[in-house]
């Protein structure tokens, strides 16, 4: 900003007020070649007295006249502004400075170095808030409210033709952009939030502005990744084999509120440029993950004891239900293959848990049987110094003893129930249990599952 001097500033003015003529007379140039070329004299002089009054009225003296006398006292600018809680709100605006920092992990206003101003009020004054971002240096990314905002040496004089009336302009502008609010205003449309000072029933009324900038921030950021052309073009590249394939990137669980309605620009003139549209991520209530319900302790020798049986118990009476039936059936014996199942699952979902919560070698002081320790704490092979424990893993012999110990644990529980039966429960039962674990351990190496890996 050191560098920009008093001709480029009044060059960047003018500039602004030739764009806005160029902008304001656009459609009446066009019809005046129209009716130069018919020769229709009279609809020839009504366009160009109507192109002059423009010109007049964009002239530098005029202009500025009108902005600073008028448009000033119609617009509010701000970073937070109240119509965005409410569009009929007619509470403060508020540009929001500050250098205190926020937690780590925490994302806010003071986080983004924004050169976006927000502004809403009379419609017709929106010009004031389009001149404030006209750019002076693009280059250097300096607008004409940046040095408006620090009375640089460049802007003296340079929005009048008389130095003692541009200086009256310039303290408007400078008002409008610095304000000082000397009492606050809020509306019945605001919402307001009572934080309680202690125990004498004394409290702070907190009255939320919707942070509009840090929104409009957000929203072109979003933007520039969803919809750039890298990424729309990596994206319809995706099914093309003649053409080489780059990562693109998608997002979901985005949703959309719209403020404003039809009119967003009676809520700001960024939720104009945003069509109303505010994107919302996620904001969902914590997922709650459940204690684990079995757990091994040091001195635990087996996965298949009173907890496990404690666990499957409404599978495990299911069976015993079954068992006590007279009848043979193919529905018995696929029902009791069912419940079996639902056994063999919930064995091998602690199994899992076991598996991916505790620290690998978790089991070199436990006294596990060595066999479910190779199940359970697959991720100590990988230790430096569990090479004998790798060895032994590397076999297959102990998935079969899994199985045995699973049928030998089954039978045990049934023997206990059906005391007076416990003989006819024997070898060809175990056999039966222990071909069902066998298959499911299969069954989870041909899927891929890690579990028995």
């Amino acid at each position: 900003m050191k560098n920009i001097t008093q001709e480029q500033f009044k060059s960047a003015v003018h500039a602004f007020l030739a764009a806005q003529i160029d902008k304001k007379t656009e459609t009446p140039q066009k019809q005046l070649i129209k009716a130069q070329e018919n020769k229709d004299y009279e609809k020839v002089a009504e366009l160009q007295e109507k192109i002059q009054k423009e010109q007049h009225k964009f002239q530098l003296d005029n202009w500025m006249k009108n902005a600073a006398e008028r448009y000033t006292n119609q617009l509010t600018f701000g970073t937070h502004i109240s119509k965005g809680i409410h569009p009929d709100s007619k509470g403060d605006n508020i540009i929001f400075i500050t250098e205190r920092e926020l937690p780590k992990g925490i994302l806010g206003s003071q986080n983004i170095q924004s050169e976006h101003l927000d502004a809403n009020g009379n419609a017709a004054a929106l010009p004031l808030a389009a001149f404030y971002n006209w750019f002076v240096d693009e280059d250097e990314n300096v607008k004409i409210k940046d040095l408006i905002k620090i009375s640089h040496p460049a802007i003296e004089g340079a929005f009048a033709s008389e130095k003692e009336v541009s200086d009256g302009f310039q303290q408007s502008f400078e008002n409008s952009l610095n304000p000082k609010i000397k009492e606050s205003k809020t509306h019945e449309r605001n919402k307001q939030m009572l934080f309680a000072l202690g125990s004498d029933n004394d409290y702070h009324c907190i009255i939320p502005l919707y942070p509009s900038v840090l929104i409009h921030e957000f929203y072109q950021t979003l933007n520039s990744l969803k919809y750039s052309e890298e990424n729309k073009t990596a994206r319809n590249n995706r099914f093309k084999k003649a053409v080489e394939q780059k990562p693109y990137l998608y997002l979901t669980d985005i949703a959309v509120t719209q403020l404003g309605g039809t009119k967003p620009q009676n809520v700001s003139q960024l939720m104009s440029k945003q069509g109303g549209r505010n994107y919302l991520l996620p904001s969902m209530p914590p997922v709650f993950k459940n204690q684990r319900s079995l757990r091994l302790s040091p001195y635990t020798e087996s996965l298949f004891n009173k907890q496990l049986t404690y666990q499957c118990r409404e599978p495990l009476n299911s069976l015993f239900k079954l068992i006590q039936t007279n009848y043979n059936n193919v529905n018995i014996r696929d029902a009791r293959k069912t419940v079996l199942d639902s056994i063999l699952y919930k064995v091998l979902a602690f199994a899992v848990d076991i598996q991916n919560n505790e620290k690998p070698g978790w089991s070199i002081n436990y006294n596990l049987n060595h066999h479910e320790k190779l199940w359970l704490d697959p991720k100590r092979a990988d230790l430096e110094d569990q090479e004998p424990f790798k060895q032994d893993r590397a076999s297959k012999n102990w998935r079969d003893e899994i199985s045995v110990r699973f049928a030998n644990w089954l039978n045990t529980q049934i023997q206990k129930k059906f005391k007076q039966l416990k003989h006819d429960f024997g070898d060809t039962e175990h056999i039966e249990w222990q071909k069902e674990m066998t298959e499911m351990i299969n069954e989870s190496q041909r899927l891929g599952k890690e579990v028995f890996a």
